[in-house]
């Protein structure tokens, strides 16, 4: 019996990896920036502003990566970058299982091989460098050039580089948002193109809520079975709270619109999957009502 829940289960076992690892990795960056700056030349708690303190701070920004990116790390982004193969496999297997004539496109193979090399891209050199390694030489450079206080400093690197129960350090929020939406994003992309050439329109929203669920997830969890023809009103939110910037539901990647909607879905660190059915899956008063609404006679008769 076909069963999409394999795949889920494969993206959370891929993803739990990071739950130890990177947070302990994320500690001992903190360890070894905190050791650096105590080299810092200072009078009382200010940083003076001298040469031997501009030549630390370059010195720090030449080792940042080197920690970050240690052989166990990069191992671990290589084991994870070949879970997007086993999620394609599964994939595979699903939908042969509905449909026995089912072969995958050329296309979804690229799509894979882009999805990976994009993905450890982002999860070592570049990625690393541009949305972490910069943000802590920013803490650094401001400080150590404007002869800021030490313990001021001490605390900025704290608390980008430690988690609390209200917030993740920089390193630890970066890799596992881009591990989960890199995962999501492909296994989403992958079930939109085959949903689209076997003519599915109707689709369920699914994965286990956790605490921090967005309002809109939280709201489309509820829904569950919904038409492509609805996604542009539930684009407006479904009740929650819009952000003006982009005019979309908190969360939500600024852009997303009908199309993309279904390899987006909640926007940034979305964990849930858009798994579509049969008309004859869905609960009849469902059915009914979407059938009935003038969202669906537009989008029918745009059909033809």
């Amino acid at each position: 019996m076909p069963d999409f829940n394999k795949i889920i289960r494969e993206i959370k076992r891929s993803l739990s990896g990071f739950d130890k690892s990177i947070p302990a990795l994320q500690s001992q960056l903190f360890k070894e920036v905190l050791n650096e700056i105590k080299r810092l030349d200072t009078k009382g708690d200010k940083i003076s502003v001298t040469v031997k303190n501009l030549s630390i701070l370059t010195s720090i920004k030449n080792k940042l990566n080197r920690i970050i990116l240690n052989r166990e790390y990069v191992s671990e982004i290589k084991d994870f970058v070949k879970s997007f193969n086993n999620v394609y496999a599964l994939q595979f297997e699903y939908w042969k299982s509905i449909e026995k004539t089912f072969k995958p496109r050329p296309l979804l193979k690229a799509i894979r091989n882009q999805a990976i090399a994009d993905t450890f891209q982002s999860l070592t050199t570049q990625g690393i460098s541009a949305n972490v390694s910069d943000a802590i030489i920013g803490i650094l450079r401001t400080n150590i050039t404007s002869g800021g206080s030490y313990a001021d400093l001490a605390e900025q690197l704290r608390q980008s580089l430690t988690n609390t129960p209200e917030s993740k350090g920089i390193l630890d929020r970066y890799v596992k948002t881009v591990a989960n939406d890199s995962i999501q994003q492909f296994n989403r992309q992958y079930t939109q193109i085959v949903s689209n050439d076997l003519g599915y329109t109707w689709y369920r929203y699914m994965n286990t809520d956790i605490e921090t669920t967005r309002c809109f997830c939280d709201k489309m969890t509820d829904k569950n079975y919904f038409h492509i023809s609805e996604v542009p009103e539930i684009l407006k939110g479904l009740g929650c709270d819009i952000y003006k910037k982009t005019g979309l539901p908190y969360g939500m990647i600024d852009g997303t619109n009908a199309e993309n909607f279904f390899i987006r879905a909640g926007g940034w660190n979305c964990r849930h999957s858009i798994h579509p059915v049969t008309e004859r899956q869905v609960p009849g008063n469902i059915r009914t009502e979407v059938l009935n609404s003038s969202a669906y006679k537009v989008w029918k008769s745009a059909k033809g």
